[in-house]
């Protein structure tokens, strides 16, 4: 009977977790992105990286969330890449990810996010917008269509007056 390690996660070293993210059972995999998140190693980055492209969106998931904990914003433009790609799945985790960098490339997407179908999604853009810019646009996630729109427009509105000061 083939039974499976119990993963090592939070408490385990760096080469140990490394070597986990290869592991054929996802939650060990999972597990070891938590686990590096909690290190704050940087050297996991490029590690953690590859891990974005993981088979089971839990990893993936975890990934992003463990890359925006180490806080290396060299990362900025693969997790901008995941928001442009309609098949990487839940975005929480990466607008997560770009809000905790402070990723002021990002903001066009969380806008753009503020019209997800998700109300989870469209909050985490809401708040990203407000933490990143520290312009107060107040957005209802799980308000009507036409509340949302009044704040999307606000929103969309100040990027157009202040787009070049980020760099557009």
């Amino acid at each position: 009977m083939d039974t499976a390690p119990v993963p090592s996660g939070a408490g385990a070293d760096f080469d140990t977790l490394i070597m986990e993210l290869n592991h054929r059972i996802w939650e060990v995999r999972r597990d070891a992105c938590e686990g590096l998140a909690a290190l704050g190693d940087k050297r996991a980055v490029p590690h953690l990286k590859r891990a974005l492209h993981d088979g089971v969106g839990a990893v993936r998931f975890a990934a992003a969330e463990a890359l925006g904990k180490i806080g290396d914003k060299s990362i900025i433009p693969d997790l901008i890449k995941l928001l442009e790609n309609p098949q990487f799945g839940a975005y929480g985790p990466v607008i997560e990810s770009l809000a905790t960098l402070k990723s002021t490339e990002a903001l066009p997407y969380f806008i753009r996010f503020l019209r997800d179908g998700d109300a989870r999604v469209r909050g985490l853009a809401g708040n990203a917008l407000m933490v990143i810019t520290r312009q107060v646009i107040f957005f209802k996630a799980k308000g009507s269509e036409e509340e949302r729109e009044v704040s999307i427009k606000q929103w969309e509105d100040w990027w157009t007056k202040n787009k070049a000061q980020y760099g557009y």
